[in-house]
C-alpha cells in the first residue's frame, strides 16, 4: 500500500505542475516600426522562432503574442528585411529595415513596356526560365506546369505536339515573344534563349492585346547581349534524358483471342474464315486448342476441318496451330526507351549603346514508339542599339527547322498505337512477328497485320 500511495502522489504532483510550465508564457505586446522614419509596418508576420506560434501586425504595427522572456521573434513581410528580436520584456518595440527588392520588381507587359509590379492593377506572374531548364522538357511550356497559378498544362506524349494550355479554365492564352504575337507553337524557340515568362491574367491584362488576349497572355522575354571581363560571353549547354515510357498502362484482358461469340478461324483475313474480317477480341479462350491462324502453313492441296463448341465447323487450307497467348505483353515489348538530347551554343556581347546575342541549338527526341524521332534546329539573333535616352531599336530574328520521319498518334482513335494494340490487338498474335512489316513481294506497297493474309 505505501508503494501505491507514493506512485499516486508523484502522478498527482506532475499533473499539478504541468499547467505552471504553460503559465510561464505571457502575453507580449509589441510594435513593428520602420527603422528609418519610425512609421508602423502593417501585415508583417511575427513568429516565435522554433514554434508554430505566430501572428500578424495590425494597421498601426501593433501585435500581441504569447511567449516568454528570452524567446526569439522572427519578423518578415513585404517591403522589409527579415530580422530577429530577443524578447526582453512584456512591452517591446521592434525596428526593421526597409527592402525594395520585391516592391521595385519590374516585369515586361505589352509591346516590351516595363512596369513595376506594385503599380499594376491586374494579376501577373513572372517565372524565370533558368528555373525551368534544369530538367528539360520537349516543349518549354511543359515546365510551366505547377509553376503558374490558374494555368492548366495538359502534357501530350506525342512528338512535336505542344501541350494543351488553358488559362483559368476559359481557353488557350495568347503567346507574345518580345512584344510580337506568336502564330505557331513554342517548338520554334530554343529554351536556352528564353530569359523569363510573364503571365498576364484577367480582362484588364487582356485589354493590352485586344480580343486575342481575352483568355490571358503568356509573354516570352528572350535573352539579350551580356559581357564579362573579356568583353563577350560564350554559353554552351547540353543535357540528355531517357524516357522509360508510360507510368501506367490501361488494363486489358489476355484470356480470349480474336473473334466473336467464342468462334474464330483464319481464312484470308477478309471474311473468308470465321470472324476473321473484324478484329474483335472475344473469340475462343486462349487455352491451346488447335485453330487456323494468320501465320499457319498454307497448303492448297490439303483441307483442314475445325469444329466449334456450338456444333458448327470450318474447312480451309491453313494448318491449325495451338491457340495461345503468345502476345501477352505486346505493348510493353513494342515500346522502346526514348531519348531527349538538347545542345545549344550562344555568343553575346554588349556596350553602353549596343547589345548582341547569337545562338544555335538543336533538340533531338527519340520517341518511345519505334521509327519515330524529331530533330528541332533553332538559330536566333538579338540585336539592340540605343541612339538616345528616348530612342532605341531592338531586333529579334529566329529561324527554326523541324524534321521527322514519323509522328505517332497516341490519342484515342483509329491511328493510336495504344488503341490498336490493346483495344483491337489480341494476345493471340505476337508483335515480334510484325517487325518485318512488309508483305512478301509488296515492299513499300502493303504492310502485314495479323488480320491480313499475303497469299
Amino acid at each position: 500500500m505505501p508503494k501505491r500511495c507514493n506512485a499516486f502522489a508523484w502522478m498527482l504532483m506532475v499533473m499539478l505542475l504541468l499547467p505552471f510550465s504553460s503559465l510561464a508564457q505571457k502575453l507580449i505586446n509589441g510594435h513593428v516600426l520602420a527603422k528609418s522614419d519610425q512609421t508602423p509596418i502593417p501585415s508583417a508576420t511575427v513568429i516565435v522562432k522554433g514554434t508554430k506560434n505566430g501572428t500578424v501586425t495590425n494597421v498601426d504595427g501593433s501585435f500581441a503574442i504569447r511567449a516568454q522572456k528570452g524567446d526569439i521573434l522572427a519578423i518578415s513581410g513585404l517591403g522589409i528585411t527579415p530580422s530577429e528580436f530577443i524578447i526582453n520584456g512584456e512591452d517591446i518595440t521592434i525596428t526593421v529595415d526597409a527592402s525594395t527588392k520585391d516592391l521595385n520588381e519590374v516585369v515586361v507587359t505589352a509591346t516590351g513596356v516595363k512596369k513595376e509590379v506594385k503599380r499594376l492593377g491586374y494579376a501577373i506572374q513572372d517565372v524565370k526560365a533558368n528555373d525551368l531548364t534544369q530538367a528539360r522538357e520537349p516543349s518549354v511550356l511543359n515546365s510551366l506546369k505547377g509553376n503558374v497559378a490558374g494555368l492548366s498544362i495538359n502534357i501530350t506524349p506525342e512528338i512535336g505536339h505542344s501541350p494543351g494550355v488553358i488559362m483559368r479554365g476559359d481557353g488557350s492564352p495568347m503567346y507574345v515573344v518580345d512584344g510580337v504575337p506568336l502564330s505557331s507553337d513554342t517548338y520554334n524557340i530554343n529554351p536556352d534563349d528564353i530569359e523569363s515568362f510573364t503571365v498576364l491574367k484577367g480582362p484588364s491584362a487582356a485589354a493590352l492585346y485586344g480580343f486575342r488576349g481575352k483568355n490571358g497572355v503568356i509573354i516570352i522575354n528572350t535573352k539579350k547581349g551580356t559581357k564579362n571581363k573579356r568583353g563577350y560571353t560564350i554559353d554552351v549547354n547540353n543535357s540528355t534524358q531517357w524516357n522509360g515510357g508510360f507510368i501506367a498502362l490501361p488494363k486489358y484482358q489476355d484470356e480470349y483471342g480474336a473473334g466473336e461469340y467464342g468462334k474464330y478461324a483464319f481464312g484470308d483475313g477478309q471474311g473468308g474464315g470465321v470472324n476473321d474480317y473484324d478484329y474483335d477480341i472475344w473469340g475462343p479462350k486462349l487455352d491451346g486448342r488447335m485453330l487456323p491462324q494468320y501465320d499457319g502453313e498454307y497448303d492448297a492441296n490439303t483441307t483442314y476441318t475445325t469444329n466449334f463448341e456450338d456444333g458448327t465447323s470450318f474447312q480451309g487450307h491453313i494448318k491449325p496451330t495451338a491457340w495461345t497467348a503468345r502476345g501477352k505483353d505486346n505493348l510493353k515489348r513494342f515500346l522502346q526507351t526514348g531519348i531527349l538530347n538538347s545542345t545549344s551554343v550562344a555568343l553575346s556581347s554588349s556596350t553602353d549603346k549596343a547589345d548582341l546575342r547569337f545562338s544555335m541549338g538543336n533538340s533531338y527526341q527519340k520517341g518511345i514508339v519505334p521509327n519515330t524521332q524529331l530533330n528541332n534546329f533553332n538559330a536566333s539573333a538579338s540585336i539592340g542599339y540605343k541612339f538616345t535616352k528616348r530612342f532605341s531599336i531592338q531586333t529579334y530574328i529566329n529561324y527554326s527547322r523541324q524534321s521527322t520521319p514519323n509522328i505517332p498518334d497516341v490519342n484515342y482513335g483509329p491511328n493510336s498505337i495504344i488503341y490498336n494494340m490493346i483495344l483491337w490487338g489480341g494476345a493471340d498474335w505476337s508483335v515480334d512477328d510484325m517487325r518485318d512489316y512488309w508483305q512478301p513481294g509488296k515492299v513499300g506497297v502493303q504492310q502485314k497485320y495479323a488480320e491480313y493474309h499475303g497469299s
